[in-house]
């Protein structure tokens, strides 16, 4: 995965930091959160892009 991730949803890019760390909170519960949306919230790598242009 690239530095830069962006969400899926929206390709808003994801801030990163403390919670996304080791932290397992995403919506599978064995799933890393690797970022933080600013407006859906944790995402696991699972609802992440390398570039705004593949958000839906």
């Amino acid at each position: 995965m690239a530095d830069d991730q962006y969400c899926r949803r929206c390709g808003q890019r994801l801030l990163t930091g403390a919670v996304a760390t080791e932290q397992r909170a995403c919506c599978l519960n064995a799933t890393p959160i690797v970022g933080i949306c600013p407006t859906h919230g944790p995402l696991g790598p699972h609802h992440t892009v390398d570039s705004p242009l593949e958000s839906k």
